[in-house]
């Protein structure tokens, strides 16, 4: 990208003369033969022949002496198709990989040019959606210096000018904590950010929906920064807006639970992680009863493996011999999962002989699914195999290897004849 304008003061505020422009020539944009072509080209989907005309209409616009401000909505208009064509249909604008970083820069060109005649126009808002059509190229090309640039001089200006929307004030502020963020400076965008929170109170309400999704944004970047107080701070607040909007069982529901358990788990508290998600279980085991068993299961089932990973194996073992008592009624997959982890739980705690009757349970789930799950049944045998070792079961250990060796060829002469196994 080519090296760019300092953006912070490039146009002082006093350098605006907010007096009328007079006309300088009879002449308005209705009557420019080119922007009508590219209005009709844009309407039949052909971008590169709009353009073609845009730019025609944006130099006739100049050569007859245009007001200013009709040159900037020319060229407002022309950035914002050079950006269309930079960023191709059902691309995400994110992957900038993607991205035609030639349009964008003419994009960014177009509007550094409508920024200069901004001078002599005599609209401010003009001037201020071109700062903002701006910052969003140097978003997509992720020139977060240049966004930082132009951010804090629209945050600046806008505070000036009568009757700014909250909306434009608070999406300002938000790219302008982007920007300290991905430039290394994430304490000056947390308090950017609270400061966009303030506006959404004042726009939607301390308990709205809106302000609640801010509130969950603000917390996964704290979190993701290693700011757990402040991640969890802010996502408290998340959880008890999306909780009373959406009910206990959506997903920004769930995703606030899981990024609150991530901060507590983040400065060591396991216990303050594990109490948000047995505090969803419940209220979920509330609201459901025993009507939808299978659901309990597998929110039990899921909670489990986490108290596994935090080392809780007394409270895993309770989880998983409740959702095992769920899954038997249907068998399959679930129900021998289930039963690996409680083996797994019972060797970490040094109950072998019970972590291969547990073994043993889900082998025989594996034999009975339809078809067999020979791969699942011969790492099944593996495990049981080591553990009989532990036990000094080399017979038996040895011919549980044996029989996963023969599952094995079996599983791999099915997949040679075509037939699937699931």
């Amino acid at each position: 990208m080519a090296t760019r304008l300092a953006m912070s003061g490039f146009l002082k505020t006093g350098q605006w003369t907010w007096a009328r422009t007079p006309q300088r020539a009879p002449w308005g944009l209705d009557r420019n033969w080119h922007r009508s072509e590219a209005e009709r080209y844009l309407k039949a989907g052909n971008l590169a022949d709009a353009e073609r005309h845009l730019t025609l209409a944006v130099r006739e616009a100049d050569e007859r002496g245009l007001a200013p401000a009709q040159r900037v909505n020319l060229r407002l208009e022309l950035a914002s198709l050079q950006r269309s064509l930079a960023v191709p249909p059902g691309v995400n604008n994110e992957i900038a990989a993607q991205l035609d970083l030639s349009k964008l820069q003419d994009a960014e060109n177009t509007l550094r040019e409508a920024i200069i005649v901004c001078t002599q126009a005599a609209d401010a808002k003009l001037y201020m959606r071109s700062l903002d059509a701006l910052a969003d190229i140097f978003c997509l090309v992720e020139d977060y210096p240049a966004l930082e640039g132009v951010a804090i001089d629209a945050i600046r200006l806008g505070a000036a000018i009568p009757g700014e929307s909250i909306q434009k004030l608070e999406e300002r502020l938000r790219r302008l904590a982007l920007a300290q963020d991905k430039n290394g400076r994430f304490t000056d965008a947390l308090k950017t950010f609270e400061q966009a929170v303030t506006l959404r109170e004042k726009r939607y309400g301390a308990t709205h929906v809106e302000t609640g999704n801010l509130l969950a944004e603000i917390g996964r970047i704290c979190r993701a920064r290693g700011f757990h107080d402040q991640a969890q701070a802010s996502l408290k607040r998340a959880l008890a807006i999306h909780e009373a909007h959406y009910g206990v069982n959506s997903p920004e529901t769930l995703a606030d639970v899981q990024e609150l358990a991530g901060a507590f788990e983040g400065m060591g508290d396991l216990d303050g992680a594990a109490a948000q998600y047995e505090r969803v279980l419940g209220l979920q085991l509330r609201k459901l009863g025993y009507q939808n068993v299978e659901e309990i299961a597998e929110m039990q089932y899921s909670l489990a493996c986490l108290q596994i990973g935090w080392g809780h194996y007394s409270r895993a073992r309770d989880l998983l011999m409740q959702c095992i008592g769920a899954f038997q009624g249907h068998g399959g997959s679930r129900l021998a999962v289930a039963h690996e982890s409680l083996a797994h739980v019972e060797e970490r705690e040094g109950r072998v002989s019970f972590a291969l009757a547990e073994l043993e349970k889900a082998s025989k789930v594996w034999e009975n699914c339809d078809p067999p799950r020979l791969e699942d049944l011969a790492r099944n045998l593996e495990l049981r195999a080591e553990l009989s070792e532990q036990l000094r079961l080399r017979v038996e250990a040895e011919h549980l290897r044996k029989r996963a060796r023969h599952m094995l060829a079996a599983a791999e002469d099915l997949a040679a004849s075509g037939t699937q196994i699931t």
